[in-house]
């Protein structure tokens, strides 16, 4: 199949990628950040003006605003449960960064590696030898990224990617520990090792884990599926992080948000019987912002702080900013100063994580 050339918005990498890609989002295999593949023009047809279709139809205005007074009046609802029927406290003390640390990539995924990991599609994972080939350039990545958290005096590290990316991204990330024997067999037998070479640097640990359950087809093909008891399997995969590993951080991928009101509830609950863990929900509203530190990222332009109406609710609130891919060193310097958590790629060495050498070396 023709391939077309195209380079990323965010790293300016030059890329290729197959014409089928068209209008679809890919990852750039150089910073790991979803962009659009540009699609070609075109102008539509025009209709005939004898044309037999019948006319649009147009909500009425009136049914617009009062779905959207609905929305507005359940979000209030929740705030107000949040504040007086259920006071909340968010407690992490520490807002040194974070680096985050993906691991592979399906564009460099091969026979031998077919998981891609670290980009490499000419590493061979498999057949005699193939565990200690893993392991080896596994190692090595993390003393390259303990090397460069330790020079940023970065509080820990978030795997994205722990299972590896062999299937498209609406079931990668996988965010489920639990199935690395099944989905990542090399990874199992060195994860251990991994994350306690992480946590004996002094680092604190965390991953990609996910609201959804992975069920598998007659194939042995795997898709996300929505669960109505989104506590359950969060903690299910969170208790086995911690005792397994230690882990304490946890980026929440493809969470509800506003989307599924019950979440906060159950969330909330979460986060009540796990205080010592930081969670960090992809997507999320006002009342997230009493019990979790909620995703964004300088690169979907955010704003560089919290609003005025969040940090008076709950004057404890933070963020974790990912600043990978956003050259904003204003607004970076100001989320920083606010107490937002950065986050940083550092698994290589580049812009961001300069950055957090440059103000790791400058703090009074």
């Amino acid at each position: 199949m023709a391939k077309i050339k195209i380079n990323c918005p965010i790293c300016a990498q030059s890329l290729q990628c197959e014409e089928r890609y068209r209008g679809r989002r890919i990852k750039c295999p150089h910073c790991k950040h979803l962009f659009r593949v540009p699609v070609i023009s075109f102008r539509a047809p025009k209709t005939s003006a004898t044309s037999t279709l019948p006319p649009r139809r147009r909500t009425p205005k009136k049914k617009l605003w009062l779905a959207a007074g609905i929305v507005v009046l359940v979000m209030l609802m929740i705030t107000a449960g949040m504040l007086f029927v259920w006071p909340l406290r968010m407690h992490w003390p520490d807002r040194r960064p974070i680096g985050s640390l993906f691991l592979a990539s399906d564009f460099h995924a091969s026979a031998t590696n077919p998981r891609g990991w670290f980009n490499d599609p000419t590493l061979d994972v498999t057949g005699p030898g193939g565990q200690a080939r893993f392991r080896q350039a596994l190692m090595d990545y993390a003393d390259r990224s303990i090397a460069i958290l330790k020079r940023a005096d970065a509080q820990g590290a978030i795997v994205w990617d722990l299972e590896g990316e062999q299937f498209p991204h609406k079931t990668t990330y996988i965010g489920d520990p639990r199935l690395l024997n099944r989905l990542a067999p090399e990874m199992a037998a060195a994860a251990d090792e991994f994350f306690a070479r992480l946590r004996n640097a002094g680092l604190r640990v965390g991953m990609t884990i996910r609201p959804q359950q992975l069920v598998f087809d007659n194939y042995g093909v795997p898709r996300q599926t929505q669960v109505f008891d989104t506590k359950k399997v969060l903690l299910d995969k969170i208790d086995y992080a911690r005792k397994r590993w230690g882990a304490t951080l946890f980026y929440v991928d493809s969470n509800g948000g506003i989307r599924r009101p019950d979440e906060v509830w159950q969330l909330r609950r979460l986060a009540g019987q796990r205080p010592d863990i930081l969670l960090i929900p992809e997507h999320s509203y006002l009342p997230y912002a009493a019990f979790t530190a909620p995703y964004a990222a300088l690169r979907r332009g955010d704003p560089a702080k919290s609003s005025s109406l969040t940090q008076r609710l709950f004057p404890e609130t933070f963020r974790v900013l990912d600043i990978g891919g956003g050259d904003e060193p204003d607004k970076i310097v100001i989320a920083q100063s606010e107490g937002d958590i950065l986050l940083f790629p550092a698994w290589w060495s580049n812009p961001a994580s300069e950055l957090m050498e440059h103000l790791a070396n400058v703090k009074p």
